[in-house]
């Protein structure tokens, strides 16, 4: 196969994988994603050593057996000396080798190495071992988050189209992708933020006067309330101390009775006086389970 024929396989079976991906998909879906685009890949790996020389996408690459393969089209004599192989070796390398030898001319594999692996398990389960061994949510994870980035890393610096991958679910998915992968940064993002805290609670730990305050700071607002908010504790996410919720109400308007009305009540913030932990952001908010209170 040229370069030019891998190109277009990669793009036909990787094509076909995109209906299906979405966050959360069935058994089926998953099985059915995953085999399109992990022979998709392989592809566009061959396409990469191939754009480069179709030597490299051979399993037996010498002048004997590449020649005949890749070239005997442009024979002008016959072999009167043996010199190439009258049975020569069609094969491909597998997807591992494919993967191994790209990563010496793509930075696209090279960033995405262990995806690759990932996804060369996954294909070698679907073709040769049982489907039960297949981690449907790992490999769901895997084709909804990482699918289209490395896609497009690879097609950035190849002038490629990514477009040309995922024809009409190209906007869904790419907004899919960087969902997930804002999602995946902002988790580690809050888990280092959170043991920051709590390693600065156990330096505080042992400070009786501190710790004394900051429980009269907490007991004081726990006993008060406004005219439209109150404060309940809350188990701090970093510390385990007694940290305060601030519960807002929420209201809507009502254009006949000209009057508002409370629809619901919200967690507006988290304080913790004792490792310092302040929480108000919506995404910070849902990271903690904030409205495990309103239960």
């Amino acid at each position: 196969m040229t370069a030019s024929e891998f190109l277009a396989d990669a793009k036909k079976l990787i094509l076909m994988s995109c209906p299906g991906v979405a966050e959360n998909m069935d058994e089926r879906e998953v099985i059915g994603s995953t085999t399109f685009f992990s022979l998709g890949m392989e592809r566009l790996l061959k396409f990469i050593l191939a754009d480069i020389n179709p030597v490299f996408v051979l399993t037996s690459g010498d002048f004997k057996n590449a020649a005949p393969c890749l070239y005997k089209h442009k024979f002008v004599n016959g072999d009167q000396h043996g010199v190439t192989s009258s049975k020569p070796d069609a094969d491909v390398v597998s997807f591992r080798l494919a993967m191994q030898r790209s990563l010496l001319f793509s930075n696209g594999v090279k960033e995405n190495s262990q995806l690759l692996f990932s996804l060369a398990n996954y294909r070698d389960i679907l073709a040769h071992r049982p489907l039960s061994e297949l981690d449907i949510a790992k490999a769901n994870r895997l084709l909804a988050k990482d699918g289209y980035k490395l896609v497009n890393d690879i097609c950035s610096e190849r002038s490629l189209s990514a477009r040309d991958f995922f024809g009409g679910d190209h906007d869904r998915l790419r907004d899919l992708s960087q969902k997930l992968q804002g999602e995946e940064a902002f988790s580690r993002a809050m888990e280092e933020r959170i043991n920051q805290h709590r390693a600065l609670w156990i330096a505080r730990a042992s400070h009786s006067e501190f710790i004394a305050q900051a429980a009269d700071m907490t007991k004081s607002l726990l006993t008060s309330s406004g005219h439209d908010f109150s404060y309940v504790p809350f188990a701090c996410p970093a510390c385990s101390q007694e940290a305060v919720a601030r519960i807002e109400p929420d209201y809507d308007y009502d254009p006949a009775d000209k009057s508002s009305y409370i629809t619901g009540v919200f967690v507006d913030s988290i304080n913790c006086f004792f490792c310092g932990l302040k929480l108000q952001d919506y995404e910070e908010l849902g990271f903690v389970d904030a409205n495990s209170i309103l239960q």
